[in-house]
Parts: structure tokens; sequence; C-alpha cells
């Protein structure tokens, strides 16, 4: 009894929080619902008392139950999981509660019976009614304890695949609370809501897996860092260090060779090594309560799934970093991301700020950063103003998802005019506006 204890209490507990009428089931009936579907059908059977004095409605309930054509498949799959068994109680209690008060119709039932003044005819009518209401509220409750554990164990089952996946690690290191049988009695849309979530983000995740080794992986963006990888004309001042020795001859003729020379500088007409190094990607991923949502009213794909699936993808095949962010900016693994997806709410909005702060803070003028928003800040000018001087606005892409508008951002607008903001208003340009994002920088 001490191990079941703790699971007939919490069956009486969420029934009473769930039933409409707010009914608090009796213990023994919590009892006989919790190990009517944890022990397994034999013993059940064999523990059904031939009478209950005490309760003899109560034990009708029960043994048509039991005898229900479906009970025998359906123990199967509950016993010996507390919280298959759980789900199933409470479903069945709800239902069956819901409609009768077992124990105000067993004293009225009782009262009829006893009665000298009814007669008998009016008694076996009255009881053949009862039995009639009874066998259909406990077949009704019986088709709800199976209709919901079939629906939590195929897509708590889809969720868990899906953990798995984006993990790459047996799906450890998340909340799981946002799929437990709690979640799924106490906020079933939103339960529903999350395996949503994860279902898209394994679906583009492996989507993008599949673009990025033909696309990407052997990407290699032309650079003032990384391996020498041919000659082509200056483009940055920094690569001086960088000139052909030929055109360095022109510093050893005088000074109409040093002039010369001067000017192909000013002018960036010098032949210089052009260098190449691997595209690192830096993703900023937008996380607040908006980017639960799909593309447009059309389209059902959230875009935070779509974002993760990216992220997790690069992830996997690139080594990129992947930052989350809202009013603060946090590095994440994976498990990390699956976790974002779980509890994701209906919250406050982002910060642009952080992010740029951030990217100074990396600074690596080699790496590619890219932000995905649906709606972002302005940013403080101090901020935006040493983000420029630093050099990283050349190596930053924003790709907006609607609803974001940048009429009123002047650090976008100013983004923009550089071609550095690419908008996606659905699933397809996303994928475009990634690609240009990679390949121009």
């Amino acid at each position: 009894m001490d191990y079941y204890l703790p699971h007939i209490l919490d069956t009486q507990k969420l029934t009473f929080e769930l039933t409409s009428r707010r009914v608090m089931p009796k213990f023994y009936q919590s009892h006989d619902a919790f190990l009517m579907y944890y022990q397994p059908y034999e013993v059940v059977y064999s523990a059904l008392k031939k009478t209950n004095k005490a309760a003899p409605l109560w034990r009708t309930i029960v043994e048509k139950a039991i005898n229900d054509i479906r009970f025998y498949d359906f123990n199967k799959i509950t016993q010996h999981s507390a919280e298959l068994s759980l789900l199933a109680a409470v479903k069945f209690l709800k239902s069956l509660l819901g409609e009768i008060d077992v124990e105000e119709v067993q004293k009225q039932q009782k009262q009829v019976q006893q009665s000298q003044d009814v007669p008998l005819l009016t008694k076996l009518t009255a009881a053949k009614a009862l039995e009639e209401t009874m066998n259909e509220a406990v077949t009704r409750a019986m088709s709800e304890a199976i209709k919901a554990v079939n629906e939590f164990s195929k897509v708590k089952e889809e969720a868990e695949n899906a953990v798995v996946a984006l993990t790459g690690a047996g799906g450890a290191g998340f909340s799981k609370e946002a799929l437990s049988v709690l979640r799924f009695l106490q906020s079933p849309d939103d339960f529903r809501k999350r395996v949503r979530l994860l279902r898209y983000a394994k679906a583009f995740f492996t989507k993008f897996l599949a673009l990025v080794p033909t696309s990407l992986v052997h990407q290699q963006a032309t650079s003032i860092y990384g391996g020498v990888n041919g000659v082509d004309k200056m483009f940055f001042e920094k690569q001086l260090s960088d000139i052909l020795p030929s055109e360095l001859v022109l510093s050893q003729l005088g000074d109409a060779g040093r002039a010369l020379l001067a000017l192909k500088v000013a002018q960036k007409q010098l032949t210089v090594y052009r260098r190449a190094t691997s595209v690192k990607p830096v993703l900023f991923v937008d996380k607040s309560g908006s980017m639960a949502e799909g593309f447009s009213w059309r389209r059902e794909e959230p875009k935070i799934s779509v974002a993760s699936g990216l992220a997790l993808a690069l992830y996997r095949k690139l080594n990129a970093d992947v930052y989350l962010f809202d009013t603060e900016v946090t590095k994440v693994n994976p498990a990390s991301i699956v976790d974002t997806l779980l509890r994701i709410e209906a919250d406050g909005g982002t910060d642009i700020d952080v992010v740029l702060e951030e990217i100074m803070k990396i600074g690596k003028p080699d790496y590619c950063y890219i932000i995905i928003s649906d709606g972002i800040t302005e940013a403080n000018a101090e901020t935006w103003k040493r983000f420029k001087e630093s050099g990283l606005i050349e190596r930053t892409r924003v790709i907006l998802v609607p609803p974001g508008d940048i009429s009123y951002r002047g650090w976008l607008r100013e983004l923009e005019k550089r071609g550095y903001v690419l908008r996606a208003t659905d699933v397809a340009q996303f994928e475009e506006s990634i690609r240009k994002a990679l390949s121009s920088m």
C-alpha cells in the first residue's frame, strides 16, 4: 500500500480538480480505480468482492467496468504503468462522477428498496432504470479512459522520438514536466502545443540536415583570415600584409615607384593573396512567445520550430554556436533548445542590445552572425555606434520573419541599405534567406 498510496491520492486530487462539479472521490473509489488499471486483469478480477455491504453500487460499477469487452486488452497496456494507470483512473472517475453522484444514488436506492410504501413493480422498474444508467455511464467512462491513454501514449512517444533526434543524446538534459501525464491532464491543449513544436522542429532539423552537406559543409568564405586560397584584388586595408611581392617591387623604384604604390593602395588596385576560411555560423534565435506562432494564419509551421531545426542542423554539421534571446541572451546546447520548445510562453518582447553586445564580446571578424526574429526593439544609439565601429556589421545578417517590421528601427534600416536584412514570410523564403546569409559573407 505504501507504493500505491501517492498514486491513489493523486487520483483523488486530480479528479476533484478536473470534474466540473468539483467532486472529491472517496478514497476507496480512487483506490479501486487506480488499481483496476495498474494490476493485471487476473489480480483485479480475483480481488473483486462478491458483495460489498458498505458500497454495493460502487461494487456493481467496478464489476461492470472489468466486464467491459475492451477492458482485458486495455489492462495489458496500463498494467504496471503508474503514469498510464493514473491517467486512466482520473479520466474514468471524472466521466463517471461528472454524471452520477454515486453516494447519493446509492442512498436513494437503499431508501426505495427498504420502503414498505413503494410497490414491488416500482422497485423493479427503478432498479432496471438504474442498471441501464450505470451501464451507459460506465461504458462512457471506460471510453474516456481508453481515448485519453491512447492519445497520450501516441503523442508522448512522438515527442520523445523528436527529443532524441534533436538532442542526439538520448533526450537527457531537459525538463520532462511538460511531457508528463500531469500536464496532459491539467492542460491538454498546452501539452499538444508542445508536442507540435517538437514535431515541426524535428521535421525541419531533418530537412536542413539533408540540405547542409551539399550546400554549406564545404562552403569557403573569402576572408582576410584563414589559409591562402589564390590571389585577388585588394578589398580591405587590413590586407596590406598580403600584398604580392611583385607589387611591393614598386617601393624599390624610387619616389615615383613609392607614389604609384601609395596610389594603388588608396584605390585598392593592388593584387593580394586571397584567403578563405570555413563558414562558422553563430545563430541568435528569438525565443519570445510570439515565435511559437506560425508564419501566417495560413501556415501552421511554428517559427521557433523552423529556426530551431535550422540551428540544430548547423550545430550538428558546421559546429555552429547557437544563442537564444529575448531580453537576455544565452548560449545553448541542443538539450537547452528542446527545453525552450517545451517551456516557451507568451511573454515579453526582445532586446537587440544584448545580442549586439554578445556579438562584440565574441569579436571574431571571420564568423558569420545570423539573427532570426519576428520583431526586435530599437538599438541603443551608443551600442549601435560601437557595433558599427567594430566592423562586425559586415559579418551580420538579420532574417526577419512575420510580423517583423523595420519601419521604426533605425539600425535595421541601416542594415537593409547594405542588403543585410532578409525577409522570410514563409518556409521557402526562410530557406532561401539562410542560403543567402551564409553565402554572402
